[in-house]
């Protein structure tokens, strides 16, 4: 497999996170992860599954968004594959999508439904790049021209994602309310708009992101650890979570980090030998 990895430059980088060019065919399961995607496939097709079987399949040409996905999605790459990947900060999709993020959440939707003629002249210009960092410029350069400057965040949505993303601090939902002085019923709202989900659901997205990140630094001794660390009430309810977003159990996880090297560099992708 072919990996390239490209951090943009200010503006940019205040709404995305990386730009990757990945060549090479992949069958496995996608966790998911707390920000939005866009994927431009620049060859053969693509395989969303609806199964963990890998039967039932969606296919995917050229270019579309990834939504905020709260469970494990199946995949496949096959043929020539080749894809530049835009993943985009918690809060950065949506300076460029001019709906609410709702919208988007467990869908993965056809690009030239929202950006129509671009999306392909985008693509064509892709496909004729000749290197892969052309085709990291040119992604920057369109991304720049469809930033959409009216589309402000409002400090308590900021405020609010800051507190979640302490895992180590576990601040409920109800504390963040009154510390904001917003309904729980508004918050949620504004999660919904900006996001794609509610803020229940975000912090347990976070959450789940760090345990693949302490997971992929060192291999823990004892699962409990890493329960404790990140304020999981019991073992249970760790082990529940885990498998809720991926279909296994940790312990499955680390064996197949000790074997899949490409789990150290991509840790929400669990390829299928």
């Amino acid at each position: 497999m072919i990996f390239h990895k490209n951090i943009p430059n200010y503006p940019l980088d205040s709404y995305v996170d990386s730009i990757v060019y990945v060549e090479g065919n992949n069958k496995g399961v996608g966790f998911p992860k707390t920000a939005m995607s866009l994927v431009f496939n620049l060859d053969d097709s693509f395989k969303l599954f609806s199964d963990n079987k890998f039967t039932n399949f969606t296919d995917y040409k050229k270019y579309w968004v990834a939504g905020l996905q709260t469970q494990p999605t199946y995949v496949e790459s096959y043929g020539k594959s080749k894809m530049v990947v835009i993943q985009f900060k918690t809060l950065g999709a949506y300076a460029f999508l001019n709906q609410p993020l709702r919208n988007f959440s467990d869908n993965y939707i056809d690009f030239d439904c929202i950006f129509k003629n671009d999306a392909n002249e985008i693509w064509e210009q892709l496909q004729e790049s000749e290197t892969v960092n052309k085709k990291f410029l040119l992604i920057e350069n369109f991304l720049y021209r469809k930033i959409l400057t009216d589309k402000t965040l409002t400090p308590k949505v900021i405020s609010s994602i800051d507190l979640l993303l302490r895992t180590n601090e576990n601040n409920s939902i109800k504390e963040i309310c009154k510390r904001q002085n917003i309904s729980r019923k508004h918050l949620n709202f504004l999660f919904q708009e900006y996001i794609g989900v509610s803020p229940k659901m975000f912090s347990s997205l976070n959450r789940f992101q760090s345990i693949l990140k302490t997971i992929g630094n060192a291999k823990p001794d004892k699962l409990t650890d890493i329960a404790y660390q990140l304020n999981f009430f019991d073992q249970a309810h760790f082990n529940n979570n885990f498998k809720r977003f991926t279909g296994i159990k940790p312990n499955e996880y680390i064996k197949n980090v000790e074997t899949i090297p490409s789990l150290k560099l991509i840790p929400h992708f669990l390829p299928v030998v």
